[in-house]
């Protein structure tokens, strides 16, 4: 079973070292023990993210790049762009500012029954220091401001009833509202009692 990981890019914003950040996130992706994935970078017009990809990683061929027109903020087009070239019966995401550890995927499908479910949420980390060794666990659950794209895995649009549906909206919130989107077309859920290892790597006014 292949999995598609998403990842939107926009390196413009006022933060530090977003470029190294990216190539952080791109090669944790790269260590995933499970093989069958491809990662798609849609780049939110941002040439930063388009030079680090021909530099970097042109030659991998479980990674795409897609560039685009910049989005307004909170945009949901670079994923429901990413929905259309992706290869994957299962769709996760990574932040191009966080981290995934090596067993992140492969500890989402040992759990992801798709006989019985259309998606699947958990809890995850955010580290509390530069050195990977202070994380604290974030509980999630489908509900605002709780859950976000750090959190859920979700069957292919394709593969899923009335998925044509199934789309990103623009706005502030418009990850719960994808959650809720979900949710209101009837897919089945549960939470994850192994949790996958997502580290969120920034909060409030810490940045790492």
């Amino acid at each position: 079973m292949k999995v598609s990981v998403i990842m939107a890019s926009f390196l413009g914003m006022p933060r530090p070292n977003l470029e190294a950040k990216f190539k952080r996130a791109v090669n944790s992706f790269l260590k995933q023990t499970y093989e069958n994935k491809e990662l798609i970078i849609v780049s939110d017009g941002c040439e930063k993210t388009v030079n680090l990809y021909n530099e970097f990683y042109s030659d991998k061929e479980n990674i795409k790049l897609i560039p685009i027109p910049k989005q307004p903020l909170y945009s949901g087009m670079m994923r429901n762009i990413a929905f259309d070239i992706a290869d994957g019966e299962i769709i996760t995401y990574l932040d191009s500012d966080d981290v995934i550890g090596k067993t992140h995927i492969q500890t989402i499908l040992d759990q992801f029954n798709l006989n019985e479910h259309d998606f699947v949420y958990y809890d995850d980390y955010m580290t509390l220091n530069k050195e990977f060794t202070n994380l604290h666990i974030r509980k999630v659950e489908p509900r605002w401001a709780s859950i976000g794209t750090s959190s859920i895995t979700h069957k292919h649009p394709k593969n899923l009833e009335n998925g044509r549906w199934l789309k990103w909206t623009t706005g502030y919130g418009h990850d719960f509202q994808f959650v809720m989107k979900m949710t209101s077309l009837g897919y089945k859920f549960r939470k994850l009692d192994k949790m996958p290892s997502y580290i969120v790597c920034h909060y409030r006014d810490m940045d790492v």
